[in-house]
This record gives structure tokens, C-alpha cells and sequence, in this order.
């Protein structure tokens, strides 16, 4: 059986698995900037080490509704189509293996999920969705920073 490694997190008040292939770094935002005129779904961008990133509001992305982002706020710093971006989330948890054969496929995440989850798995008795991080931004061009 093969099992992968998740960072396990909250987003938008529901459990997601991360594929830990794709986490850089879990972060407090410094100072975010917000981008005026921007698509709502970026909640701004900020400095990490010398470079800037754009910050995806998940939440917006899930429920329409924005999050907001300030200094303090959690992130999970991932790569996407040779990017980095910062993915604004409620609460990290640890990273767990999950294997191959704990995923469900006859289980079907909620609507408002669909495009942006992978698979849902079970993990500890709990459904977890994984998270296709490369959806968050598919679809909406030059959102890098």
C-alpha cells in the first residue's frame, strides 16, 4: 500500500489535505498589500524572503465570501505552475501519511468543492478532502506576483 504525505489544514471551516510535495512553508503573513481592482479572490500580495507573492483568498474561492488577510494571518506557501503563492488557511494540523486505498472514490465532495478537491479520504474516522492546489489558480490568468 502506498501512502503519500498530506499537511492536514482547515480552509473555509472544512478539513483538506495538502500534498506535502507542493507545501514550501507554512507562514504568518507579514504586512499584506491589498492589489486594488484586483479579482476578489486575491486577497493581496506580500514579502517572503526577498520575493513577492501573491495571496489567494481559498475561502472566497469555496464560499463567495471574503477572508480577511492581515498581518499575523496563516498561509500555506506552495508552488503552482512555477509560481509561489501564498494560500490564505484557517488552521494548520500536522502532516499525516494517507494512503492510496484510504481514498473514497464514491464519495463526493460538496458542491461548492468540486473543483478544487482531488479525492475525499478517510483519515482517523474523518473525511478529509484533498485539495487540488493547482485549481486554486487554473483558469484566471497572471495571478503570480
Amino acid at each position: 500500500m502506498s501512502n503519500k504525505l498530506y499537511l492536514m489544514a482547515d480552509l473555509a471551516g472544512s478539513r483538506v489535505a495538502i500534498d506535502s510535495r507542493h507545501v514550501e512553508s507554512i507562514v504568518h503573513l507579514p504586512d499584506v498589500v491589498p492589489v486594488p481592482m484586483c479579482d476578489p479572490s486575491i486577497a493581496g500580495i506580500f514579502a517572503l524572503r526577498s520575493r513577492v507573492l501573491t495571496l489567494i483568498d481559498t475561502q472566497f474561492l469555496i464560499t463567495g465570501v471574503q477572508q480577511p488577510a492581515h498581518k499575523g494571518t496563516l498561509a500555506v506557501v506552495t508552488e503552482i505552475a512555477g509560481h509561489q503563492y501564498g494560500l490564505l488557511v484557517d488552521k494548520v494540523h500536522d502532516v499525516v501519511p494517507i494512503a492510496i486505498a484510504q481514498a473514497e472514490s464514491n464519495i463526493l465532495p460538496p458542491t461548492a468543492w468540486n473543483r478544487y478537491v482531488d479525492q475525499v479520504a478517510a483519515h482517523q474516522g474523518e473525511l478529509v478532502m484533498i485539495l487540488k492546489t493547482e485549481a486554486l489558480v487554473s483558469g484566471q490568468p497572471a495571478l503570480a506576483a
